[in-house]
């Protein structure tokens, strides 16, 4: 041992908290920069890399050998200037994932991201390696301070994007990484080092004036470009990246406004700007002081109002650049609430561009809400005669495909009887779908089927007499739903409003309607099964346990020449994810397999002890990404936001992890009773998310977000300090082996878990949340078992 045990701890603290800082960071700025699903696909082979630093320890164990300080030092300060140096390629050499299939160029830059991406991380994995192969008779304390410490990096990412922005914590992580080479080499060998870091914490304070672009195909793009808009607002957090841009003097009279009858030429003046958030799903954002706003009496959304008492009270879910809110002002609305997910957008429309909406926003008779609509409506004391929700993601999310491996909860079963128990006996709810090709269901389908699910689990024996759909024709649909049944008089004015309009009547109650809706509405049992197989889509209507609304594809039909045509279809997202699985698994495969034709060649006879080993360190790996990233996914809903479930569960699970790695000592000499309890414990814990955390969630949903996260923290402590148990145990035993496998299964680890990040949100859209776990069981008892058959005798105590 060349360093001493309290610098190497404080050393790998600092690395673990650089580590997870600087991904999170960076995943909210290639979220923006490029699209969502492409960012995913950036980030997983980038930790590839962090695996594969384990396998090459493994087959060059002469690294650190002599000078273990000194390669802990520089290996440190590579990582710091690495994750820099991507950062300022991304900056510079901006690309566009969408053209990759059609521009060398932009297939050229999508590799040159992925190897860019991959370097800080792999350097940092080497540093830990190096750092579990030193002190693998410490496992349990050193394996705490790195656990600690990610979850510390985890807990501050949130705090330091919205005070730095992300491009300001990303440059702080990466100055991490300096002051965790300081660590190792000792202050007075640390200059450089010290110095790289105090240059890149300065230029932190300076992340949110950097000018970084997006992708050419983002809607933020088309806007300042195809429509020369001028940008007037720029603000990062960790949510999102909002941008207002505004109307030159010379940008075309016309703008689109999705919903508007084609019977008519508007002028559409009033469309000031436009709110991107992460550059992408757009939204009008209107100057009423012309006044000029009649063209909202041919537009969809006027619908609802054809079917309530007057003077409603409204409430809104996604106020995005104020539409809804106008159009319920218009039509007479008594009090509108609007639930918004960004808070910047309300500052926008409220503070910084009030001007434009002639005090409505700031008037008594509305009320915006930062929030998320799920946990406002849950705890909502009032109804409310109509509950709005327009074009949340959806038309967003079928000309990009960027939303499908996003989870969306708002859209859910258990979401719409939310919005039913908090409408009044007369109210209706109101969804308004993207939809580009009318007769083609996709997002009306789904969610048609969506209501038609709910209002039967409500008892509701003719369902098809509360439902309406109508289209605009101009990739706009009303989705209407009620609590009674639609009177012959309110559907007769809905006829008249269509016929007047030109909109088609998709179903209507005790009409006619469209020959496909109408068979989504009625058919059952096999005559349903048949629609659904000649459908060329997904149709099932999803739940909170599978709350992926956007994957409409079949996973079978993805290389489909009929199936999959253009790049900008929803299918994208579900291509890239196979795409991405499969070349993992490969390239873990090479990673884990490789090492053993090394150790053969090296005459080490470790036989079906190795193998044990890769087994459990495989199961590992492949069982704790398999939880982890459901949880996230799952607990989206609970915590509100993305961002936050990704920091808080992170931080829950790392945290206790690392305390149930401090505690594994105790147990060493009596590693099967203890294995096989933390099964039992893994069961019983998976049995109570199965079961238990919907009820959690239905009791607690409305609480303060402190509360939600303290009570996450105490949903997932025991599992973390179940799971934290298992890898010192195995470090131990691959020590005691031979020294040359604890790299080896640091590798076999790493490679796994990210595997397992893309195989648990494939089965998860495929099978929904439960089958994830279920699958994570089985991994870990069959990691357990051939852990306790195959690696040898018990292992000595520290």
């Amino acid at each position: 041992m060349q360093v001493p045990y309290g610098r190497l701890f404080r050393g790998i603290w600092i690395i673990a908290l650089s580590t997870l800082l600087y991904e999170i960071a960076l995943i909210r700025v290639l979220s923006f920069t490029i699209w969502y699903h492409f960012a995913y696909v950036v980030i997983s082979t980038a930790l590839l890399g962090y695996g594969a630093s384990g396998a090459l320890l493994a087959v060059r164990p002469q690294i650190g050998s002599r000078d273990l300080e000194g390669t802990l030092a520089r290996t440190s300060l590579i990582t710091a200037l690495s994750g820099a140096g991507f950062f300022v390629i991304v900056v510079l050499l901006p690309f566009d994932p969408m053209k990759i299939l059609s521009s060398s160029r932009d297939l050229a830059m999508m590799i040159v991201y992925e190897v860019g991406a991959t370097v800080p991380f792999f350097f940092s994995g080497l540093t830990v390696s190096l750092a579990l192969r030193a002190g693998a008779q410490r496992v349990d304390r050193l394996y705490f301070w790195d656990l600690l410490g990610a979850g510390l990096g985890c807990a501050l990412a949130v705090p330091l994007m919205n005070s730095l922005s992300p491009p300001g914590a990303l440059l702080l992580g990466s100055a991490g990484f300096a002051f965790a080479a300081a660590a190792f080499n000792g202050v007075a060998r640390a200059r450089v080092a010290l110095s790289v870091g105090a240059a890149l914490a300065a230029a932190a304070f300076f992340g949110s004036s950097v000018p970084v672009t997006q992708a050419a195909s983002k809607h933020l793009t088309l806007h300042l470009a195809e429509h020369k808009m001028h940008s007037a607002f720029t603000r990062w957090t960790a949510l999102f990246r909002t941008d207002v841009v505004t109307r030159r003097a010379d940008t075309v009279k016309n703008l689109p406004d999705w919903g508007l009858s084609r019977t008519v030429n508007y002028d559409m003046q009033q469309i000031q700007g436009f709110i991107t958030h992460d550059g992408s799903a757009g939204t009008n954002m209107y100057d009423l002081r012309q006044g000029r706003l009649g063209f909202f009496d041919d537009h969809i959304q006027r619908l609802p109002y054809h079917v309530v008492p007057p003077g409603p009270r409204v409430l809104i879910i996604g106020v995005g650049g104020g539409r809804d809110v106008i159009v319920a002002d218009r039509f007479g609305a008594s009090h509108i609430t609007g639930v918004e997910l960004d808070p910047v957008t309300i500052d926008v429309l409220r503070d910084t561009f009030k001007d434009y909406s002639d005090g409505l926003f700031t008037s008594p008779k509305v009320t915006l809400v930062a929030g998320e609509g799920r946990h406002f409506i849950e705890r909502a004391k009032q109804r409310y005669d109509i509950i709005q929700i327009t074009g949340v993601d959806t038309l967003a999310a079928q000309t990009s495909g960027a939303y499908v491996l996003a989870e969306n909860y708002l859209y859910t079963r258990e979401a719409m009887h939310a919005y039913l128990e908090h409408l009044t006996p007369d109210g209706v709810l109101s969804i308004g779908t993207g939809q580009l090709i009318p007769e083609q269901p996709q997002s009306s389908g789904r969610m048609l089927l969506v209501a038609r699910e709910m209002l039967r689990a409500r008892g509701v024996t003719r369902p098809e007499a509360h439902i309406a759909l109508v289209s605009s024709r101009t990739f706009m649909d009303e989705l209407l739903v009620r609590p009674r049944p639609f009177t012959a008089d309110e559907v007769q004015r809905l006829a008249a409003e269509c016929e007047r309009l030109q909109f088609n009547a998709l179903l209507l109650p005790g009409r006619d309607g469209h020959p496909l809706y109408r068979s989504l509405m009625h058919e059952t049992g096999a005559a349903r099964e048949a629609l659904f197989a000649r459908l060329p889509y997904v149709l099932e209507p999803v739940t909170d346990d599978s709350p992926f609304f956007f994957r409409f594809f079949r996973w079978g039909d993805l290389f489909s020449e009929d199936e999959f045509g253009p790049v900008h279809t929803t299918a994208l997202g579900q291509l890239v994810l196979v795409l991405l699985l499969a070349s993992l698994a490969a390239l873990s495969a090479l990673f884990i397999l490789a090492p053993l034709l090394v150790f053969r060649r090296k005459k080490l006879r470790l036989g079906r002890r190795a193998l044990g080993i890769l087994a459990y360190f495989t199961a590992l790996g492949l069982g704790f990404m398999l939880l982890e990233i459901s949880l996230m996914q799952r607990l989206v809903l609970y915590l509100g936001y993305p961002t936050y479930a990704l920091s808080v569960v992170l931080f829950s699970l790392l945290l206790f992890l690392g305390f149930g790695s401090y505690l594994s000592n105790r147990v060493i000499g009596r590693e099967k009773p203890a294995l096989l309890a933390a099964l039992v414990c893994l069961v019983v814990l998976v049995a109570f998310y199965r079961l238990g955390l919907p009820l959690v969630e239905r009791s607690t949903l409305g609480a303060p977000l402190a509360a939600r996260i303290a009570i996450t923290l105490l949903m997932l402590a025991p599992l973390g300090l179940v799971l934290g148990m298992f890898f010192p145990l195995g470090i131990r035993r691959a020590e005691s082996i031979h020294p040359d496998l604890v790299p080896w299964a640091w590798g076999i680890n790493g490679c796994a878990s990210v595997t397992a990040s893309v195989l648990a949100v494939t089965t998860a859209m495929a099978f929904g949340f439960g089958a994830v776990w279920a699958l994570a069981l089985i991994t870990y008892a069959l990691g357990i078992t051939a852990f306790l058959v195959l690696t040898g005798p018990r292992v000595r105590s520290a």
